[in-house]
């Protein structure tokens, strides 16, 4: 395993035991995996644990009425990653009790709950219910940080093969690998295993010896690929570089086709391209599919979620591209995310790619996702719709704050208003991108960046020229504060009192005079210098554009003493309200 990898595997779990010291080793490693793959929260995935006495075996059970999902775990934590060969007795005991829930035979579940801990009867009783009952999926997952036989694992999967929407699942010390790379890339949870029907069983198959790369070409029904969506949800799409775009002109006329010619499909769209780790061919009650393990939507996502909203979609044919790329090894691994960037760009040509969209994925976007979601605020590091946004958010954040308007106000406090106004996309090209985002800067050093903006933007008051100037505003505050608001205590109490800034409007009062004031001075310096060549005024949005401008800023207040004096006090004196400020 990857050393950096082995490395948040073990602080993850570490985690788990110092926030919940009463579990085990192998109870925290179930209960982080439930979190990073399954549930997305450490409540949710602490009440699904039911790992203890009288367990069955079974160390996990979660409901999942969202995706009409049943999971039951069973998972094994060796400090020695790799070196431990997984039971046949552990792996078939598994598998067996999925068949159990599966069964219309009534004894068997009754045999399998005798002598089990009351928690685990009821939580058996209710995931029963829900796959019988509702048609829920069931999902048997292995999970282990070593070894699980081919053989083994093979067993296990004949006993529920007979259900369609049934998947036993391992995952060992090999596959951890992909799983964390996964969950660093935001691919987390995972799409559980899906079937994708080959329209006439008609398939092209290709195998790359040169980079073992499998690829399959095949026919799909347009109300097919919506169930597919419908059951999984847009976790199929988190390797994609954009959310749902909405109604834009080419949305609209895949939906035009659907309408009103959808025989014509298959001609006119340029097809769904999936990507998954394992996939292989199946039949099933005379349907012929390809099982499709950890599959992604890679390029499609807008045909897709087209297909699912538009009802007239079972004459409309798709072409549906497979592709099985291999993570096993090292140098596999490495490969993996930039191949899938190469396919991304080659792919997606109808709907504009632009480079912010490229770094969507990047792991610093998820972390900072992550991170901020802790306290309340919704990182969007997708282009999508604003109502697709809102649907995500819920009622669960106080805060939203978007990746593009994020790098703007960095960009304005690092670099300065030069480098902003070269417009935002520039700012996720190569060159900018880690001197903005990278993974040594604290999380709430961007807030500092988000709500020093929010708070500049609020005085421009409708001013041309405070507008254009709002940049170099910016990077004058930031070069003037910027230091002291990064000391730990300073920072806490700032971004309190700006959170709640109702409540603080006395103590905040000197920093927007501040604001103000730096302001007028950008409006003075502009007008002092507005003229060019043969006295020629320079309009605000081409002045403000100018290179170099935040050094001839600072120079023109040298000059200005009684302004730079004033900036100078309401400084100190906004500082030192919140040293003195209780915390």
């Amino acid at each position: 395993m990857n050393i950096n990898h082995l490395s948040e595997l073990r602080k993850a779990v570490q985690e788990f035991q110092d926030n919940y010291p009463q579990l085990s080793p192998d109870n925290a490693f179930v209960a982080w995996f439930l979190r990073a793959f399954i549930v997305g929260s450490d409540e949710e995935a602490m009440k699904a644990l039911t790992g203890g006495a009288r367990d069955k075996g079974i160390d996990a059970v979660y409901i999942d009425d969202s995706t009409k999902t049943v999971s039951v775990l069973q998972g094994k934590y060796h400090q020695r990653l790799g070196t431990f060969n997984e039971k046949r007795s552990d792996i078939i005991a598994l598998g067996q009790i999925g068949e159990v829930l599966l069964s219309d035979n009534r004894n068997k579940f009754d045999a399998l709950l005798a002598d089990a801990d009351v928690i685990v009867q009821d939580i058996l009783k209710e995931a029963r219910k829900a796959i019988k009952r509702n048609d829920y999926r069931l999902i048997l997952q292995f999970v282990t940080t070593g070894k699980i036989s081919d053989t083994h694992k093979r067993e296990a999967e004949q006993l529920i093969e007979d259900y369609p929407r049934a998947s036993f699942e391992t995952c060992s010390y090999k596959n951890l690998l992909r799983r964390i790379q996964d969950y660093l890339e935001g691919v987390a949870p995972p799409v559980p295993t899906i079937n994708i029907p080959i329209h006439r069983a008609e398939l092209f198959g290709l195998y790359d010896e040169n980079t073992e790369i499998s690829s399959w070409i095949f026919a799909v029904q347009g109300h097919e690929i919506a169930k597919i969506f419908k059951d999984v949800g847009i976790r199929l799409f988190a390797r994609n570089i954009r959310g749902f775009l909405g109604n834009t002109a080419i949305n609209r006329e895949i939906e035009e086709t659907l309408k009103h010619e959808p025989e014509f499909f298959w001609y006119f769209n340029n097809g769904i391209t999936f990507i998954c780790d394992e996939a292989r061919q199946i039949s099933e009650r005379g349907k012929t599919y390809l099982r499709a393990n950890n599959a992604q939507v890679i390029n499609g996502q807008q045909t897709t979620r087209v297909l699912a909203d538009v009802r007239n979609n079972k004459k409309a044919m798709v072409v549906v591209k497979l592709i099985e790329l291999p993570r096993e090894t090292e140098e596999a691994h490495s490969y993996y995310t930039k191949i899938i960037g190469k396919i991304v760009r080659a792919t997606n040509r109808q709907n504009t790619i632009k480079a912010s969209d490229l770094k969507s994925n990047d792991t610093e976007q998820v972390r900072i996702e992550r991170e901020l979601r802790k306290l309340k605020y919704q990182y969007i590091r997708k282009r999508q719709t604003k109502q697709e946004a809102r649907r995500a958010a819920g009622m669960r954040y106080s805060f939203m704050i978007n990746k593009e308007e994020l790098a703007q106000r960095a960009a304005a406090c690092l670099l300065g208003p030069y480098e902003v106004r070269l417009g935002k996309d520039r700012l996720f090209e190569d060159d900018f991108y880690p001197k903005l985002f990278n993974e040594n800067r604290l999380i709430f050093e961007y807030l500092l960046y988000y709500w020093l903006g929010r708070m500049v933007s609020r005085f421009t008051n409708k001013d041309i020229r405070r507008g254009y100037g709002k940049w170099l505003v910016m990077r004058y505050i930031w070069r003037e504060i910027g230091k002291e608001l990064k000391k730990s205590i300073i920072r806490e109490k700032f971004l309190h009192i700006i959170e709640h800034e109702q409540k603080y409007k006395k103590e905040l009062k000197p920093f927007y005079q501040m604001i103000n004031e730096v302001f007028k001075a950008s409006v003075a310096f502009y007008e002092e210098n507005k003229r060019i060549d043969k006295g020629v005024v320079s309009d605000p949005s081409l002045f403000f554009k100018r290179a170099n401008l935040y050094n001839r800023f600072k120079s023109f207040l040298r000059k200005e003493k009684k302004r730079s004096d004033k900036i100078k006090v309401l400084n100190v004196r906004f500082l030192r309200c919140l040293k003195t400020l209780e915390s």
